[in-house]
């Protein structure tokens, strides 16, 4: 049974796609517009960011695009995702998760070298 649940979301993600059809720009706002293709129904979306904002959480606007499509991609219904708002609230949202990532690979760097060093160690002490 828990593999039938699991092949249903790898389905229901490979039918949500969601394609670039250009942008719009008035008065720092950018809207970005999308086509959505929801298993076989195309829908038409926007998502709208303040540009404004962007720099204040280190943001780079050639990342706006996939952002976008991450945000529309999250949501779970079709009528969610005609006109979608790029918050702040989800701007620093994003921020702090890259920011524990990176977290989590220097940790994992830091362990790394660690038991490199370790080994080595241990090596040299056989000579």
């Amino acid at each position: 049974m828990m593999g039938s649940s699991i092949e249903r979301k790898k389905e229901d993600g490979a039918k949500r796609q969601f394609l670039l059809t250009g942008f719009t720009q008035t008065a720092g706002i950018r809207i970005y517009a999308f086509e959505g293709r929801l298993d076989a129904a195309r829908v038409d979306c926007t998502v709208e960011v303040d540009l404004a904002l962007i720099p204040r959480y280190g943001i780079r606007i050639q990342d706006l695009p996939l952002l976008c499509r991450e945000l529309l991609q999250q949501r779970t219904q079709p009528d969610e995702m005609n006109a979608v708002v790029f918050t702040e609230q989800r701007m620093r949202s994003h921020v702090e998760t890259l920011a524990t990532a990176r977290e989590e690979a220097e940790h994992k760097k830091k362990q790394a070298r660690h038991l490199a060093s370790a080994a080595t160690g241990w090596r040299s002490a056989l000579r």
